[in-house]
């Protein structure tokens, strides 16, 4: 007998959705008693992603099929959109990675389109997204409810998914790896945003909801303990490898796909991938497929790599021209795109509300300027700012590492009584704001390569000790009559 297969959708939609994929699935030999779409509310102001997940579980629990109520038995699923942060929360629930029983009945995870780190229209959604096209417009007690907690979840830079990814992603045993007891992962993104009206949506970078950069769950976080005593593991400068016993889970792009029609109008390869995925059962046959993924992705990645401004941004034709220079057209080629999520605390673990990171590039005159090829848009996450999200276009070279660049931090405490001061790497005295914190890149350590991946999320963790000002002498904050 097959293991079910369980397919999750993503906020604001619903089980309909999935049929489409149903059938595409069925049509490669999928059993249609293994098939079980779920069906769950989003659109409701006071659910989290995690009351989700543990309604997820009871529903498994009370199941007619008695393979899914039986905790022992495996399972796969296929997850679209927020679908996988909903899974990703029902792991997270059943314990460490080392004898987590959810872990050990999930044997594939296939995620299409995932928000692993959320979407930039998460934010909008609590304005007018929320209110005028994604609220539940159903008479009711949820009537134009456009599920806040939910979004909150979705928001870039979100507390939620930065502390999953700790749990799941960057802990001492990851959730996904090489061995028996955990799944294999695929991810596979559409190459396309919107087109047509829905194209007023789309950011550049995306799939019309959810960023490229942000879907795959190959990630690694690099902690800068700028005080003047560090206290992080690893000393002032740890960066997490990138795979070592993780199973390498990279973005497979799909041709002329969307952030929708990844599952309303199934791609036939795809189809036939997630297929044969389903079929993977050790590391050698993982590989095997991956390389086969990738052979097929590698074809959809030029229309990724346009320059971010009109190309990406769903315009055509005279539009494109017309209004290319005011979204930055940029004559270079691009490696793609990625994510920085930054949280900026001191050393007492408060956050530091009012922050800037600047990217500067070595001139040939020896100088520093600001690395304008390297546009970012910056997202400060609404209910704790000290959590931002930079997305970055990555210039072709960038991820050589032979580029001379710098970080330049800007910290304010809002007063001039307090003020962050930084020590520089290695250990010495840079400056105490308002002048900046300047960390040069290559001092990260040759031995873990660049910052810069195209296509993955990275994250950065800034420590700076918070202290009273002017530095040179006694502090008005605090005197002796």
């Amino acid at each position: 007998m097959p293991r079910p297969l369980l397919l999750i959708h993503g906020y604001s939609a619903s089980g309909k959705d999935l049929l489409p994929l149903e059938q595409a699935l069925a049509a490669k030999g999928a059993s249609a008693t293994s098939l079980n779409i779920c069906n769950y509310i989003s659109l409701n102001n006071e659910i989290t992603i995690q009351d989700i997940a543990e309604a997820f579980d009871r529903a498994l629990r009370f199941h007619a099929n008695p393979e899914l109520r039986d905790e022992s038995k495996p399972f796969d699923a296929i997850v679209h959109s927020t679908g996988m942060l909903v899974l990703r929360s029902w792991l997270a629930g059943g314990g460490a990675a080392a004898t987590n029983p959810r872990l050990r009945r999930l044997k594939h995870l296939i995620g299409l389109a995932p928000a692993t780190w959320g979407s930039p229209q998460a934010h909008k959604g609590r304005t007018w997204l929320g209110a005028l096209v994604k609220g539940n417009r159903e008479i009711g007690p949820d009537f134009l409810n456009a599920g806040d907690r939910v979004l909150e979840g979705l928001e870039l830079g979100s507390t939620f998914t930065w502390d999953l990814a700790h749990r799941d992603l960057l802990g001492a045993a990851p959730f996904y790896d090489n061995g028996p007891d955990t799944p294999f992962v695929a991810v596979f993104i559409g190459n396309r945003p919107y087109d047509g009206l829905s194209s007023v949506a789309n950011d550049p970078g995306t799939d019309g909801t959810v960023r490229w950069s942000g879907c795959s769950l190959d990630t690694r976080k690099v902690t800068l303990d700028l005080t003047r005593l560090p206290q992080a593991e690893g000393g002032r400068v740890s960066i997490s490898p990138w795979v070592g016993s993780r199973l390498d889970v990279p973005m497979i792009a799909v041709p002329n796909r969307n952030h929708a029609t990844i599952v309303s109008d199934p791609e036939p390869t795809v189809m036939q991938l997630v297929t044969d995925f389903l079929e993977v059962a050790d590391p050698a046959g993982y590989d095997a497929w991956l390389a086969a993924a990738r052979a097929f992705g590698d074809t959809a990645l030029p229309a990724m790599k346009l320059n971010p401004g009109a190309c990406a941004g769903g315009l055509a034709g005279e539009a494109k021209q017309y209004f290319g220079h005011l979204l930055g057209e940029s004559e270079t080629p691009m490696e793609g795109w990625q994510q920085l999520v930054v949280h900026a605390r001191d050393e007492h673990g408060d956050g530091i509300q009012d922050y800037l990171i600047e990217i500067l590039a070595q001139q040939t005159d020896g100088n520093w300027a600001l690395f304008e090829e390297m546009y970012t848009a910056v997202h400060a996450y609404g209910p704790d700012p000290s959590f931002r999200c930079f997305h970055l276009r990555l210039p072709e070279g960038v991820s050589s590492g032979k580029l001379k660049l710098r970080a330049r931090i800007h910290a304010s405490s809002g007063t001039d009584l307090v003020g962050y001061q930084g020590f520089g790497v290695p250990p010495g005295p840079v400056s105490a704001l308002p002048q900046p914190i300047d960390i040069d890149l290559d001092s990260l350590g040759p031995e873990n390569g660049t910052l810069f991946y195209p296509f993955t999320t990275t994250l950065i963790e800034i420590i700076l000790n918070r202290t009273p000002l002017p530095l040179d002498k006694v502090s008005p904050l605090l005197t002796f009559l």
